[in-house]
């Protein structure tokens, strides 16, 4: 006789998508706006944004914790506690070196920015 799988073994682990400042200079954008962070955790995903990330596109870090994100001071702490990372340019080699082992990076492809 088979055991049914517990109610825990049903649970799916919440993943923890994770908003970085940019650091290209002159960037203004960010990879995510309070109002797509909202229907994030209404998916059922836990959202983190480096405190400054939405500064330069006029999001201030209220305005992403009044929709249910934590704000986060460290890029560091928050690349480490992120399973999925929202950017808008590619990774510095050292935010490339902050990225947890089996993280996932979503940024925008811009391949003729790089012709080779």
């Amino acid at each position: 006789m088979q055991s049914k799988p517990s109610a825990a073994a049903h649970r799916r682990q919440v993943e923890r998508i994770g908003v970085p400042r940019e650091t290209f200079p002159l960037e203004k954008r960010v990879a995510t706006v309070p109002d797509v962070v909202e229907k994030l955790i209404k998916l059922g995903f836990e959202v983190a944004v480096e405190s400054g990330a939405g500064e330069g596109a006029n999001f201030s870090d209220d305005a992403y914790r009044a929709v249910g994100a934590q704000v986060i001071d460290s890029a560091a702490q928050l690349w480490a506690a992120s399973d999925i990372v929202f950017k808008v340019r590619p990774p510095s080699s050292g935010e490339v070196a902050l990225m947890r082992e089996g993280g996932t990076l979503i940024d925008f492809i811009w391949p003729a920015q790089n012709p080779s």
